[in-house]
């Protein structure tokens, strides 16, 4: 992993965005999904500093039936036949691409970037990003954005590494033109478990609204995959991009729950 970090003066817009902070997690504290290992359905804690306010979503509606599938960690070797499995399930997922891996499986990007699923931003070098330098922070996003333009991709969300993030680095992030997302149900395919544990830790929490975490890094993942979308499939959920999860959660504000739960003020 690399080490050195660019040191820049800052232009005065990006300075103020690296320190302001929003409602979400304060500068010195980790998320709720990095203490906890996923995030509730709360805006703060899922999709920080968005003004998407979740709890106005009425969950019950047809457009809600939908699950954003994020994959983390890649460009991989396996990118090409998850691609094949989603085809096969009429699925989508938003993968998210760490940009110091992007000269080795350049072709890779390439094809997941024109697949019709989205491709969004891990950081450059995959770091615990809220305990890096206001400027450390700013070349890891910046050099991302540079890697992802490589293959033709202009991210429009940001998975902030461990789920580890504060409101400084989600302003950074809208900076940089990206939302932040965490996610509400964890594959932990990371330990390098087996197919059938990983598919079960999904499937417990697959529900209207949810945001699954997995790696195209891990084999088992791949293995685990046409199990779960079928499980989805007879729940009748749809599996979606994160920018068609937004979309479907804006679609299902209700006015009978922004009365109950009104948006904040904004100044």
């Amino acid at each position: 992993m690399m080490t050195l970090f660019r040191r820049a003066v800052l232009p005065l817009g990006l300075a103020a965005a690296l320190f302001v902070l929003p409602s979400a997690v304060p500068a010195g504290q980790r998320s709720y999904a990095a203490t906890h290992g996923a995030a509730p359905f709360v805006t703060e804690h899922l999709i920080p500093g968005s003004d998407l306010d979740l709890a106005q979503v009425d969950l019950t509606l047809p457009a809600a039936k939908v699950v954003a599938l994020t994959i983390d960690d890649g460009p991989d070797a396996n990118d090409p036949q998850i691609l094949d499995i989603l085809r096969a399930h009429g699925a989508k997922a938003t993968f998210f691409y760490i940009g110091a891996k992007i000269p080795e499986h350049h072709g890779i990007a390439r094809l997941v970037a024109a697949s019709g699923n989205e491709v969004g931003s891990h950081t450059q070098t995959h770091p615990m990003t809220t305990d890096l330098k206001p400027t450390e922070r700013e070349w890891n996003l910046a050099q991302a954005e540079k890697a992802l333009a490589s293959v033709g991709v202009q991210a429009a969300w940001f998975r902030p590494p461990y789920g580890d993030v504060d409101g400084a680095l989600a302003a950074l992030a809208r900076h940089h033109g990206m939302a932040t997302v965490l996610w509400t149900a964890d594959s932990q395919d990371w330990k390098d478990t087996g197919p059938d544990v990983i598919r079960h830790r999904i499937v417990e929490r697959l529900a209207p609204g949810a945001v699954v975490l997995m790696h195209s890094t891990k084999a088992a993942t791949v293995a685990a995959l046409p199990a779960i979308l079928e499980e989805g499939e007879r729940r009748g959920l749809r599996f979606v991009t994160m920018s068609e999860w937004e979309a479907a959660m804006r679609q299902s504000v209700t006015p009978e729950l922004a009365l109950l739960h009104p948006a904040p003020r904004r100044h």
